[in-house]
């Protein structure tokens, strides 16, 4: 009898194994999903803006690139992460390699995070979301990590967390001389990822992070192609025309450049914004350069695939690209 009881505990604890592995593989390929592609905090920036939220309050202007990569000198999921401020790509904060992979007594996905050894390597690596072959020639020894930074990825309902053990993530401050304590809480769903850093030395003294506590809510672009035209002035018949134009329904502003190399006064940008009454559009409009104010607007729903705009002296269109 008892070597039975013993038998059926054996084999109940085999099944329950077995179901943890299958739920967990299912998750891991739903999170790599979810986890590629571009992320920005615009539809948040613009708002907080139009609420004339107080500047202490205010979130930074932040867009991510999760691209995945191949890169053999490390095992599990490689991305390349870049991540850039107020839409300028030149004006990057955070360049990455992110390394996932199983951990079975956490019950989550485990994230290992690489940061380049130098500014020069930065650089040099900086084009891999769009020309990823550059790894080829990347070396381990070129990035460098820090242990108990590490983060952990688990499914929650729809979204998954993203949380690191308390205070395993510090460092000495060189210029106090504290010692500082990261902590990084992290929300991913299919359309959107929310981060919140923070930072506070060993005396529990702010450091950095949103002093509200609010996330940077990031939401996953969608992105277009298309063309604009503006008519030359007094030129009847005469425009300016540029194609392949590339923009992302998360505030990407792309400014006109004639098919012939000049540069002109307008811009297009396209975004994805809440109006008064919880309203929630997809945005076309048209700038002057140097000008907050848009000479003229469209929208639409913000799942469209399509949208347009003609005045006659400017038309435009932009197709989601699929």
């Amino acid at each position: 009898m008892i070597n039975r009881i013993i038998i059926l505990a054996i084999t109940l604890l085999q099944s329950l194994a077995s179901l943890s592995q299958f739920d967990f593989e299912e998750n891991s390929a739903q999170f790599y999903e979810w986890f590629e592609g571009e992320f920005d905090n615009f539809q948040q920036v613009w708002t907080e803006e139009k609420d004339s939220v107080v500047d202490s309050l205010r979130h930074e202007h932040i867009h991510s690139i999760f691209k995945e990569v191949k890169f053999d000198k490390l095992d599990g999921r490689i991305f390349f992460v870049k991540q850039y401020i107020d839409g300028d790509t030149t004006d990057v904060y955070r360049q990455r390699i992110y390394n996932f992979f199983p951990n079975q007594e956490e019950q989550a996905l485990q994230l290992n995070i690489y940061s380049f050894i130098s500014p020069e390597q930065e650089k040099k690596y900086g084009i891999a979301h769009y020309q990823p072959e550059i790894l080829n020639e990347l070396k381990l020894e070129d990035l460098r990590t820090s242990g108990g930074c590490e983060v952990y990825w688990i499914k929650q309902g729809d979204e998954f967390i993203g949380y690191m053990k308390e205070r395993a993530c510090n460092f000495v401050s060189r210029r106090s001389g504290k010692r500082i304590f990261i902590t990084d809480s992290l929300s991913l769903t299919s359309d959107q990822i929310w981060i919140s850093d923070k930072a506070e030395d060993e005396n529990g003294s702010y450091v950095f992070g949103h002093r509200g506590g609010v996330p940077h809510k990031l939401k996953k672009c969608r992105k277009f192609e298309g063309w604009m035209a503006v008519q030359k002035t007094n030129q009847e018949d005469a425009y300016y025309f540029m194609r392949n134009i590339k923009l992302h329904d998360q505030g990407k502003k792309v400014r006109l450049v004639d098919m012939d190399g000049t540069t002109t006064n307008y811009s297009v940008e396209l975004s994805e914004v809440i109006y008064s009454g919880g309203l929630e559009v997809l945005k076309l409009a048209i700038y002057e350069y140097g000008k907050d104010k848009a000479v003229a607007y469209v929208w639409t729903n913000p799942d469209a695939k399509r949208i347009g705009i003609n005045m006659r002296s400017i038309t435009a269109g932009f197709t989601l690209v699929e």
